[in-house]
């Protein structure tokens, strides 16, 4: 045996010559690289050489002259003329709704979402007695086409009551699908991106990203 220029060893064969001997040949030439693993370790290292470079959508934004003039001149005035008191009008006109109802804007939230079902189930006592009554007192005024006396509408109705609950329930449901998704104990039912409870669309198990 005889070690090539890559110093891996390269066999010697043997043929023979005549009846009477053998002659060994001449050593084998190595054989140059492939090229899909000369183009696999070059895009492996452009990739090692890039890997520290900030993500495109981390890095600084810069703006051209005309949208530097448009941010500076045009968006002030269309913001104070245009925009910003449309925002403030539907503000307005759902504040005024919620409260003629004595309702709160987490009220509206559908219980048959997934998150803000588990979100509800995760509301305190009293937090989920006051948000069953809300709700029963806006549906027997909605049905009797009344509202709310004026002096007991003095309220904040965009209070994010169920914000941080909603918060909790994405991280349990996401814990708990990745669970049925990458289960250790059973590959077989629990392997790829379908649990194997009778769905056929990949991942279409999760709800909390």
């Amino acid at each position: 045996q005889v070690r090539s220029h890559f110093g891996s060893r390269v066999s010697v064969l043997s043929f023979p010559r005549r009846a009477g001997g053998f002659r060994p040949c001449q050593p084998a030439l190595p054989v140059e690289m492939s090229f899909y693993r000369a183009l696999s370790r070059q895009l492996i290292k452009n990739y090692v050489a890039q890997r520290a470079v900030v993500p495109w959508y981390q890095q600084e934004q810069k703006l051209t002259l005309f949208e530097e003039w448009v941010k500076d001149k045009m968006y002030p005035v269309w913001f104070k003329y245009v925009k910003g008191p449309y925002e403030r009008y539907q503000y307005e006109h759902a504040v005024a709704e919620l409260r003629g109802y004595g309702l709160m804007f987490d009220d509206q939230h559908n219980v048959n979402e997934p998150v803000v079902e588990r979100a509800v189930e995760l509301l305190p006592h009293d937090l989920a007695v006051s948000r069953y009554r809300r709700m029963m007192r806006a549906f027997e005024m909605n049905t009797k086409k009344t509202h709310l006396p004026v002096e007991e509408q003095n309220y904040d109705p965009m209070v994010p009551y169920l914000a941080p609950f909603i918060e909790e329930a994405k991280f349990q449901m996401q814990e708990e699908q990745e669970l049925l998704n990458f289960h250790p104990w059973d590959r077989r039912l629990y392997s790829g991106p379908t649990t194997g409870f009778g769905e056929t669309t990949p991942y279409s198990t999760f709800s909390c990203w």
